[in-house]
């Protein structure tokens, strides 16, 4: 339990420091579709393990105000793709408004 919370706190902190990058002063009233592009270096982990981490960027979009909430009526969906580069994982995140 600990170890999950410690990681989530370090994962949102990386997060948030990208969202203040990209999204400076980005404040999204509507509901959202989120489409993520996972880039993973190699095929040893579970696409659904993978995946998991949009918890943690939803969550710090919220923290970061972007986004009112992370709930049923601000986020209608989302989409994962995924592809393997050795050389530049990385994750990125189109956030649509509907």
């Amino acid at each position: 339990m600990y170890k999950g919370a410690a990681l989530k706190r370090r994962n949102e902190k990386s997060i948030a420091i990208a969202i203040k990058q990209c999204l400076k002063g980005v404040k999204i009233e509507r509901p959202v579709e989120m489409h993520y592009l996972w880039v993973v270096p190699d095929r040893r982990t579970d696409r659904d393990n993978i995946a998991f981490a949009k918890k943690f960027v939803q969550d710090a979009l919220v923290n970061a105000g972007v986004l009112k909430n992370d709930g049923w009526n601000e986020v209608v969906g989302f989409f994962d793709r995924f592809q393997v580069d050795k050389s530049n994982p990385h994750i990125e995140v189109r956030i649509r408004e509907v």
